[in-house]
């Protein structure tokens, strides 16, 4: 009898941080989220700006212009992507494919 004594104190000390985690994972969860309303909300207007002339900037955009900031023009957006054209050196033209969560500003030239 005493057994079931120990094992339930065991259980009981092992299960007692449990809702400190729940606590936890809820509200990265609600962070997420807001964060999520947000890049849906910034597609939508984006695509309010689809087959205009942009400067789009971004710390992601360095790994491929060699820059921050970039002058293109979107070709097409959804959700989660983006399409934008623009000129590299020697009159290049350059089709890239960018996520909306890592555009820091866009401005409408």
């Amino acid at each position: 009898m005493e057994w079931f004594g120990i094992v339930a104190l065991l259980l009981i000390l092992c299960y007692s941080a449990y809702p400190g985690k729940v606590k936890r994972l809820e509200t990265k969860i609600k962070r997420l989220e807001k964060k999520q309303r947000g890049v849906a909300y910034m597609s939508k207007l984006i695509n309010d700006l689809v087959g205009k002339q942009c400067i789009i900037r971004s710390e992601f955009i360095f790994s491929f212009a060699g820059k921050t900031e970039l002058s293109c023009k979107i070709i097409d957006a959804d959700d989660e992507w983006i399409k934008i054209c623009y000129t590299e050196k020697k009159d290049k033209q350059v089709v890239k494919l960018m996520r909306i969560e890592n555009i820091e500003s866009i401005e409408e030239q």
